[in-house]
């Protein structure tokens, strides 16, 4: 199987994350000698804290602080104990004090991470399936993680999305003993919640149901004694078929995890070894000691009264947010509000204005939240008061309408974005902007762009020449398969005088969403995919589309407009994926290094993702094969000897510019054994009507390798390239086909590689595109390997968490 570059979930986080640090929004120091709850210094500037998880600011509340002291006076700053031998005294206290809270088995870690470690790999096993909801916090996913290597399958279904949920549950029902779903109750971002009573019915109706859930951000603030969001869910206590776990921190005040159970069997597995809860530190007395105080408060009459001032504020907040119009993206009665801005670049603007402005918020960004889904968060505490939060809305509201007029940005477009109806309040809108000496010209088809201008600009790169589009159109339209035909677009942008600044083409197609995952999680994919074909397949805008390799962009960076040139086509493709309902956008294939690129398209609501590298061969100059040897490294000439050159006798080559009937479909079939041994890039099969296209254009040709008589009884060819040429004799291997059963003995696929090279070198080509696979093989015989990224963007990160694998596969 071809490997190739794989995008890295974390070098797309560092990327985004970059770009705020860099405009000094995330990666801050307080700078207070005394913190209060009330504000912040942050570079010498005093602001207003809107920011903070200590919903109930326990953690300033005396009899909590006393607690901690009390606890480092008697017992010193820690406890270095495994507690498989001993634990600490203050932890029987804590446990009961819990207990009562929640009046089932508690088990205490030292935090909400931790927990996850603990708990899930002591009560889940082989014969299990795991669902996450793809927006359940990050600290489950880990834990989840850890259970591949134990077999464990583990799927992902879309946000709150229960009818996605009963659809696996009906069809996997019969393969697991049970199906685990996992997700958070009140989720940190958006402050929406899980449909708990929703998701307990499903439970009683299928009873391999099993619910995991997070409440830490639903902790103290709601339910009795505090207990949280999802127990003011059950009027009985604890569902019987769920494991809830909590946080000691945030609301509550201290630190430390907490997993609740149904049962003392469940209790028991994970209290006598659960992992880190046997080999990690002990919670430190100072902090049992501050959980300890809080317990205790949750468990009078204090937590009431607590809990009705924080109602009031948020109550207050919601208020006042609406008489503004501002783009509240989830009103409830939750501590955390979500304002969307869409963008990177006004998320960022605004969340910096407000800092100068005196109020501090958190700017919520890519991966807690879609790419397109950028907003700030802000947080309500009993430490803010209501003059306080009054100003904050105020203030707000007046940078918000700054945001947009300085990133032109629209409320309208806000909205779309987060699929919002139009404000019951009118928003000040901002400004109309000038149209400028831009103009974005769009086309469906090549043939509205002059033949010269569009090679002259874009088709002397590769096989999308003004003819090859023309190819690329008939061929994936009018096809039987949804997927095989494809919508293209064309843009032009040009300035007053008709210079062009930007150039390129897109394509709508159905695509699969695992498109870029490791092989190993789209062989698991395609194996439900035999029953339903469409499984896990959404539209999408691609720039280039799936069939064509290279830099799909003209773009002139000479020119002072080429920043607005970019947007007018950005502009444009978010339009055309509201109006066509597309999932995602993909632009590819830009240059790695392209730091500057690179914070544009963060700031525009995308996310860089690595892509394959390109294979090219350049500056070929119709040389000999000695010559082109001798240009090769030592290392790759001691293989071109030993792979290559050795096997050269077995073979006979034909270059043929159109094959018999029977011979297209023994290419086409010997195409098919490459696809399917290849998931590396996961796409659909290509339609029969490409393949005659292919044969009847004059464009392309075929080169062909048989095995001599001599050494095989087989006639058929062993492997089949299918080659454009193009205008700018360029030359392109689109596709290979190959015959497995030759091909280790005979070297098959390097073989045809250089057979190739020679022909390109016979026609006097000037440069191969070699694609995107098996680079190493490329490499050796003297292809140039240039990295490159994509820029991507999605209604919500579901089709990213495809892409990056962070589902799993199911157990071979």
């Amino acid at each position: 199987m071809a490997k190739i570059r794989h995008n890295n979930i974390l070098d797309t986080v560092d990327a985004v994350l970059a770009v705020s640090k860099k405009k000094g929004i995330i990666h801050l120091h307080a700078e207070d000698e005394v913190l209060t709850g009330e504000s912040l210094t942050l570079n010498g500037h005093k602001v207003l804290h809107f920011g903070t998880c200590g919903y109930l600011a326990l953690e300033h509340h005396p009899a909590v602080k006393r607690g901690a002291i009390d606890a480092i006076e008697r017992y010193g700053t820690q406890f270095p104990m495994s507690r498989t031998y001993i634990s600490n005294p203050l932890y029987r206290t804590l446990e009961q004090l819990i207990w009562e809270m929640y009046r089932a088995p508690v088990v205490i870690s030292k935090n909400c991470t931790l927990s996850h470690l603990t708990t899930i790999p002591s009560i889940i096993r082989q014969t299990d399936l795991v669902i996450l909801d793809h927006q359940v916090h990050a600290s489950i996913q880990e834990a989840v993680k850890k259970m591949l290597s134990q077999g464990v399958t583990v799927e992902m279904i879309r946000h709150n999305n229960l009818e996605m949920l009963e659809d696996r549950i009906q069809k996997l029902r019969n393969k697991y003993d049970r199906i685990w779903y996992m997700a958070d109750g009140v989720y940190s971002m958006y402050g929406d919640y899980a449909p708990i009573k929703d998701m307990i019915a499903l439970a009683e109706k299928y009873e391999q149901l099993y619910l995991y859930v997070d409440d830490a951000h639903g902790m103290s603030w709601a339910g009795k004694h505090g207990t949280g969001y999802v127990m003011s869910q059950m009027e009985d206590g604890l569902y019987r078929k769920m494991v809830l776990t909590a946080n000691l921190g945030k609301g509550f005040g201290a630190c430390g995890g907490l997993s609740v159970f149904p049962s003392e069997e469940w209790y028991n597995k994970v209290n006598t070894f659960g992992g880190p809860l046997t080999f990690s530190v002990q919670i430190e007395p100072a902090t049992l000691g501050a959980a300890i105080a809080s317990a205790r408060i949750h468990l009078s009459d204090e937590i009431i009264a607590l809990q009705q001032e924080l109602q009031h504020k948020i109550t207050y907040c919601n208020t006042l947010l609406k008489k503004t119009g501002l783009p509240l993206v989830h009103e409830n009665n939750s501590p955390i509000f979500f304002v969307g801005t869409g963008t990177m670049d006004m998320g960022n603007y605004l969340v910096q204005e407000l800092i100068r402005d005196g109020i501090y918020v958190n700017l919520a960004t890519f991966p807690a939240v879609p790419a397109k889904n950028i907003g700030i968060r802000i947080t309500i505490s009993r430490n803010n008061s209501l003059d306080d939060i009054d100003l904050m809305v105020r203030k707000l509201d007046t940078n918000f309408r700054k945001a947009l007029l300085a990133t032109n940005q629209t409320d309208e477009k806000i909205r779309k974005a987060f699929k919002m109806a139009p404000p019951q309040v009118a928003a000040t809108e901002a400004l109309p902007q000038a149209a400028g000496p831009l103009r974005l010209v769009t086309h469906t088809s090549v043939e509205g762009i002059p033949e010269a201008e569009w090679n002259r600009h874009l088709g002397h790169r590769a096989m999308f020449d003004w003819e090859g589009m023309r190819f690329l159109e008939a061929s994936f339209s009018g096809n039987e398969e949804q997927e095989s035909n494809w919508e293209f677009r064309y843009f032009e942008v040009k300035d007053t005088a008709g210079k062009t600044i930007l150039m390129t083409f897109t394509v709508a197609s159905l695509h699969k969403e695992d498109m870029f995952s490791q092989a190993s999680v789209s062989m698991a994919i395609e194996r439900e995919r035999e029953q339903n074909p469409y499984y896990l397949t959404s539209r999408g805008i691609i720039m280039g589309g799936l069939f064509t390799e290279g830099n799909h962009l003209y773009l002139d960076r000479e020119s002072p407009d080429w920043k607005g040139a970019l947007k007018l086509l950005l502009e444009a493709l978010f339009r055309e994926q509201e109006q066509e309902q597309v999932s995602n956008i993909l632009l590819r294939d830009f240059p790695a290094d392209d730091t500057e690129m690179h914070e544009f398209m963060v700031d525009q609501g995308f996310v860089k993702i690595d892509l394959p590298e390109s294979c090219v061969v350049e500056k070929l100059s119709n040389q000999t094969e000695e010559d082109y040897v001798r240009a090769l490294s030592q290392k790759n000439r001691r293989h071109y000897v030993q792979k290559i050159k050795r096997n050269h006798h077995f073979y006979t080559v034909a270059i043929k510019s159109k094959l018999s009937q029977d011979e297209l479909q023994c290419a086409i079939q010997l195409f098919r054994n490459v696809k399917n041994n290849n998931f590396a890039i996961n796409s659909f099969h290509f339609p029969e009507k490409l393949f005659q296209q292919i044969n009847e254009n004059p464009a392309w040709e075929f080169v062909v390798l048989y095995i001599k008589e001599e050494y095989s009884i087989n006639r058929n060819p062993v492997a089949v390239c299918f080659c454009h040429l193009n205008a700018a004799q360029v030359y392109s291997p689109m596709l290979i086909g190959m015959d497995y059963e030759y091909l280790l003995e005979y070297g098959v696929y390097r073989q045809t590689l250089f057979e190739v090279i020679r022909r390109a070198n016979a026609l006097k080509c000037g440069k191969i595109n070699f694609g995107i696979s098996a680079t190493i093989e490329k490499k050796r015989i003297g292809a140039v390997l240039y990295p490159k990224v994509g820029y991507y963007q999605a209604k919500d990160n579901f089709a990213m968490e495809m892409m990056e694998a962070t589902i799993a596969v199911e157990r071979e």
